[in-house]
């Protein structure tokens, strides 16, 4: 009885524990592409949201590729953190690598 008292007890624990969403831990290779809005005459140069298909985007003006390794996690760090910085003006595109 006290055995099967601890098991239940032990799953409890890592049943628990485990962590919800965002797993930070596998790294992906991804191609990362930086893109710049157009200037526009009527208003400023900016994005209006961080769009995934910003290569489609008229406004968009392609300035650099890069590869890198990232958590998925990361990478959306990543993507807000230059989006906010740049006020708005540069944006990173990504796509993953299959290797």
């Amino acid at each position: 009885m006290a055995k099967n008292f601890w098991v239940a007890m032990l799953l409890i624990m890592v049943l628990g524990c485990k962590k919800k969403g965002d797993d930070d831990t596998a790294p992906y290779k991804w191609k990362r592409d930086l893109y710049r809005a157009r200037v526009q005459s009527e208003g400023p140069a900016v994005f209006n949201s961080k769009d995934p298909n910003v290569a489609r985007n008229p406004d968009a003006i392609f300035l650099s590729s890069s590869y890198i390794v990232l958590t998925e996690h990361r990478r959306n760090e990543q993507q807000d953190s230059i989006f906010n910085a740049s006020g708005r003006t540069q944006v990173y595109k990504y796509e993953k690598v299959n290797n």
